[in-house]
């Protein structure tokens, strides 16, 4: 069942200049599971998904059809990044709000594309996704104008970083929905990608198989680069804790570390942590090294924006 409008996405080549947006590095890829929920069939994803596997950190990228059922908060929680697509009718677009809002709020990031923003009623999560406000774009209609990506608006975003420009003719025109940043437009001056809290919205498609193989160009890779670092920027960083020098001592902290030589911990975008360096008996902490601000001080704390490795320095005494 398709219902949304098919157009020729013309792609253009782009000079070297333009294609990418200067922006910061992402934060540091790690093992990323994926799940592409949609309403099309995976075989209408199959290039973007090929994309998606392509990507420096990706271990997974599994395929649920939202047409056919509702994946359970279990399956949600399994999974590092959701990628949302709507387009045709989901299976109980409430039910899936409601999960998709209980995933955010268990620290997942989401990103969305285009018919996700599409304001049919049954298109796009609806439930406490939509009525607690957490999608950047108010849903609207499905224009699908042919243009452009323009430039950044926040050119020093990590959400933009290594994004290369491209023609779409497959988009909503939506509005920006309260509290969420614009990240970019498009050169005809509607919303384009937006963020808010744990949460990324494109307003176009990442491409269809089934349209002719021009229209597969782009933004296929885009969408997969976009896709990227929303995982990596908005979703869980990893901590690791590295003891260095020839004293002995540990290093604890409020989110539950305890590490011995080396020592991992995952928090939820925005969360921080405590870092507590104790020295045994005989030996000194003498210095934190990858983190600013704490220095010699026994007691660190940060809150990471990508991965983050952090050594504690412990030297013995006499």
């Amino acid at each position: 069942m398709r219902v949304r409008k098919l157009l020729t996405i013309a792609v253009a080549a782009v000079t070297a200049a333009t294609l990418c947006f200067a922006t910061a590095a992402q934060a540091s890829p790690r093992s990323l599971r994926i799940l592409l929920v949609e309403t099309q069939g995976a075989s209408e994803f199959g290039s973007f998904i090929t994309a998606l596997k392509a990507k420096p950190g990706v271990a997974t990228v599994d395929d649920f059809n939202g047409f056919t059922g509702t994946p359970s908060a279990a399956t949600l929680a399994g999974y590092d990044l959701i990628v949302s697509t709507g387009d045709s009718a989901y299976q109980d677009p409430v039910l899936y709000g409601n999960r998709l809002a209980d995933y955010v709020d268990a620290g997942g990031p989401v990103i969305q594309f285009a018919y996700d923003n599409w304001d049919p009623i049954d298109a796009h999560p609806t439930g406490r996704f939509e009525s607690g406000g957490y999608p950047p774009f108010i849903p609207g209609n499905n224009g699908s104008n042919a243009t452009t990506l323009g430039p950044p608006l926040v050119p020093n975003s990590p959400l933009l970083a290594g994004v290369i420009s491209f023609k779409t003719g497959l988009n909503t025109t939506d509005a920006l929905a309260p509290g969420a940043t614009l990240l970019a437009r498009y050169t005809d001056g509607r919303n384009a990608i937006a963020t808010k809290g744990r949460i990324v919205s494109v307003t176009s498609s990442p491409g269809y198989d089934s349209d002719v193989p021009v229209d597969r160009i782009d933004p296929i890779d885009p969408a997969a680069q976009l896709a990227l670092n929303t995982a990596n920027v908005l979703g869980r960083h990893d901590v690791t804790v590295k003891k260095k020098g020839g004293g002995k001592g540990k290093v604890t902290s409020n989110a539950g570390v305890k590490c011995g030589k080396t020592c991992t911990v995952a928090l939820v975008n925005g969360d921080s942590i405590t870092l507590r360096a104790k020295p045994k008996k005989g030996s000194a902490f003498t210095r934190w090294k990858g983190v600013a601000g704490c220095k010699k001080k026994r007691r660190c704390t940060l809150t990471p924006t990508a991965n983050t490795t952090v050594k504690a320095k412990f030297e013995k005494l006499g």
